[in-house]
């Protein structure tokens, strides 16, 4: 078989690790409970409440943080160099989402019941990604479906695009992207690095389209939290960036 180029699309799920979402769990830089305590949203919520104070209690935050799996599409593109072995670039983008609960405790002076009283609040976060792969695959044949195997090496970078606190109707920024006005240093954005394996098969529908699906898990070491500068000022606890597993399940379809 003569040597030659490829190329497709990429469509799929990305199954993020869930020590990345604690970026959006409001504990960060103690930024829910800043939110809350602003006089205009501490104002609104004191209303709501029936003209009750309240505070962010010390259960406030659940103990288990994750995204939804988010889509994945993208492209793909690679050399041949032989009926077995190929090079390939895969430039992926995807949208994670994140939805978490918060609670409140209220003060009533004229509660008569020694029982707490607490409110419940929840944060929605929306996150960019882009992973590029270089991938390079070993094709077994079969008949009629071919297995590939193997490795490849990542770059990420990602993106806030949405970080907000909600309680009832009411609607608080959590991040400087959303509040200028705010004293925030919190990254909003950064890149990874990584490494992964690619396991797949591949079915060839005719002389020229090849259907290929993918699980490619993958080691991605990336900063979610401080830059080096507000590490060095930092006097509160820090998640250091280490490498975290990643999942990618994708289905290609190649012009090959």
């Amino acid at each position: 078989m003569d040597q030659r180029f490829f190329f497709g699309v990429n469509v799929g799920v990305k199954f993020a690790n869930k020590n990345y979402a604690n970026r959006y769990g409001g504990w960060y830089e103690n930024e829910l409970e800043t939110v809350l305590m602003q006089q205009n949203n501490y104002l609104i919520i004191y209303e709501m409440l029936g003209q009750r104070d309240f505070f962010l209690s010390n259960d406030a935050f659940p103990i288990v943080v994750r995204y939804s799996p988010g889509l994945l599409t993208g492209v793909t593109m690679g050399y041949k160099l032989s009926p077995e072995l190929q090079f390939g670039l895969d430039a992926n983008f995807s949208k994670l989402k994140f939805r978490s609960g918060y609670s409140i405790q209220v003060i009533d002076p004229s509660s008569t019941v020694s029982q707490a009283i607490y409110e419940t609040g929840y944060i929605y976060a929306e996150e960019s990604r882009f992973n590029g792969r270089f991938n390079i695959d070993y094709i077994i044949d079969g008949d009629p479906i071919n297995f590939i195997a193997g490795v490849s090496g990542v770059f990420s970078a990602w993106k806030i695009d949405e970080h907000v606190a909600f309680f009832r109707e009411h609607q608080m920024p959590l991040f400087t992207v959303h509040n200028p006005g705010n004293n925030f240093t919190s990254k909003t954005g950064g890149m990874g690095w990584g490494f992964g394996i690619n396991l797949g098969m591949e079915y060839r529908f005719s002389e020229r389209i090849v259907a290929q699906l993918m699980y490619q898990p993958y080691m991605q070491r990336a900063e979610y939290f401080l830059t080096k500068q507000e590490i060095a000022n930092l006097t509160q606890p820090y998640i250091k960036p280490k490498f975290r597993l990643e999942h990618d399940l994708t289905v290609r379809i190649l012009w090959k």
